[in-house]
């Protein structure tokens, strides 16, 4: 019986290998009672740090000998009734007790008579990543218990070694699996999205939901500023996820706490950190304002996030745990997946910015071309038209005297003379004022939030000047003028940007045909008659 009894509870073992041990012990430990007729048998395991056994399956009538007593040192320490299986580990041999025969008045075995209770057997095995654990087996107080020979007992302890070490075993694939999921996952939501922080968040998301980590997140630094600000995140924790939102660190590591963090170390040092506290205990920064500061989880790995080696990061990938041993090579090689795939896909994104810049870019004097200026003008008059107060101005000019420099002084000469003026005029521009070179010499300049004409005059006027300085060629210094043509839009109207640009250029063709006899080089498009044409030529 008993043989055919463990039989079955190896085939136990071998049916649910990746359900919890405690629901296959649970089973196992229900076939002894109910086969061998026993009134109690436990399996127990051995909490970290040697605090004490926690019961993961109880069974049989006699249960209530043990509830209540399943942690705790003070339960288990000068004769608990976990006592049997705490001398049973720390021999780390089989122990067989006949509590009837027992004369010393110990607490477990004066508890264990009360509950009729005639002899246990304790069969410590160790499995599971080194995890220590007891079978407890007890007999009734007029019955025997079974006969284990010591080859029986060795093959048993075996056998569910052999179950724990299996158990982890695929645990551990199914978790690589899973790792290899969630790396496919992210590579192909960094593929998908077109926004970087769109991206960042789906990927820490996916952090926090297929790995065991407490929080994942991004930071990237302030524009101009030695601050980092979080641009993703997500966490397990409602609070600790509540606290970081808006929260800053610094790369400088004069400030206190702000620079002192494992994130502002590996931005500086370029390269990985970690398993470590976010902040060393010397420096938590919860002493100093725990409103600002979030309160480490345990341990953190941080991985910097560069478009090639040793370059500025571009961001850093902030991954959080309870108990750094989470961090294990698994992991840790998922989080190098992922940071490399990261990079790849900023990468990928810096290149395709470049050949869209290119695209919309003119290549000689680097200025914006025609097609930016179109999508920069539909997007200026919508912004126009919730700006009841000010007005957008376009000019569209061209150089007077450029074909003569250039059929004097060759093509060469003239493409040096369209960049210098090109410099000339980016350089003095608001940031909200747009550039750009419209073909051969003739530019368009935007300007949103001008707040009348007198202030669109004064602007026009600086462009004029820089226009005209000298310029030096290899062998000569020339000058030129402009003519411009200007079209103001009311703020709050709605206009069509191709209809603008139109007016803008018939008020150029007036301004030239003006040259000469004007008083200013530009002309307004509200100048011109209902035909549309200045005053005639002379």
């Amino acid at each position: 019986m008993l043989l055919r009894t463990l039989l079955d509870g190896y085939s136990l073992f071998l049916e649910d290998i990746q359900g919890p041990a405690g629901r296959v012990f649970q089973g196992f430990a229900d076939l002894l009672v109910e086969r061998l007729g026993l009134p109690l048998v436990m399996v127990s395991t051995l909490l970290p740090e040697g605090k004490g056994l926690q019961i993961v399956a109880l069974s049989g009538r006699a249960a209530a000998y043990l509830r209540g007593f399943d942690s705790g040192d003070e339960q288990q320490r000068d004769g608990g009734v976990l006592y049997p299986a705490c001398t049973a580990l720390r021999q780390d041999a089989p122990l067989r007790w006949q509590i009837v025969a027992t004369t010393e008045a110990l607490p477990w075995v004066e508890r264990a008579r009360r509950f009729h209770l005639g002899g246990c057997l304790q069969i410590p095995f160790q499995g599971d990543g080194g995890g220590r654990w007891v079978l407890s087996l007890y007999c009734h107080e007029h019955g025997r218990l079974p006969h284990f020979s010591a080859s029986l007992t060795e093959q048993l302890r075996k056998t569910l070694c052999q179950f724990l070490e299996r158990r982890s075993d695929a645990r551990e694939l199914l978790r690589l699996r899973r790792y290899q999921s969630a790396a496919l996952r992210v590579q192909q939501e960094l593929l998908r999205e077109k926004s970087s922080e769109s991206s960042w968040q789906r990927l820490v998301e996916i952090l926090v939901n297929e790995t065991p980590v407490s929080s994942a997140w991004v930071a990237a630094r302030k524009s101009n500023s030695s601050l980092l600000a979080i641009r993703a995140l997500a966490s397990r924790d409602a609070s600790h996820l509540q606290t970081l939102q808006g929260h800053d660190l610094s790369l400088d590591p004069s400030r206190w706490p702000q620079g002192q963090s494992l994130v502002g170390q590996a931005w500086r040092e370029r390269r990985p950190l970690g398993p470590a506290p976010l902040f060393s205990p010397d420096d938590t920064p919860v002493a100093a304002d725990p409103r600002r500061h979030p309160p480490p989880l345990g341990s953190a790995m941080v991985w910097p996030i560069s478009l090639s080696e040793n370059s500025e990061p571009r961001a850093v990938l902030v991954v959080e745990a309870n108990h750094s041993q989470w961090f294990n090579e698994a992991l840790r090689n998922l989080l190098a997946q992922i940071s490399e795939s990261f990079s790849l896909s900023l990468e990928q994104r810096e290149y395709q910015r470049r050949i869209e810049n290119l695209a919309l870019m003119d290549a000689l004097t680097r200025l914006p071309n025609r097609r930016y200026l179109e999508q920069w003008l539909e997007e200026s008059l919508a912004r126009n038209q919730h700006n009841a107060h000010n007005c957008l101005a376009i000019c569209m000019l061209d150089l007077d005297g450029f074909k003569a420099v250039n059929d004097q002084y060759g093509h060469a000469a003239g493409d040096h003379l369209l960049q210098e003026i090109a410099a000339r005029v980016q350089q003095s521009l608001r940031f909200n004022d747009l550039f750009s070179r419209w073909g051969g010499d003739e530019f368009v300049l935007v300007m949103e939030d001008m707040p009348d004409r007198r202030h669109i005059e004064e602007a026009l006027h600086k462009i004029r000047l820089l226009i005209e300085e000298p310029i030096a060629l290899d062998t000569a210094t020339v000058r030129v003028g402009t003519s411009m043509g200007v079209c103001v839009c009311a703020g709050g109207s709605q206009e069509n940007a191709a209809a603008l640009l139109r007016q803008a250029d018939s008020a150029l063709y007036v301004s030239k045909r003006r040259k000469g006899r004007r008083s200013n080089a530009w002309t307004f498009s509200d100048e011109l008659d209902a035909a549309g044409k200045g005053d005639p030529a002379p």
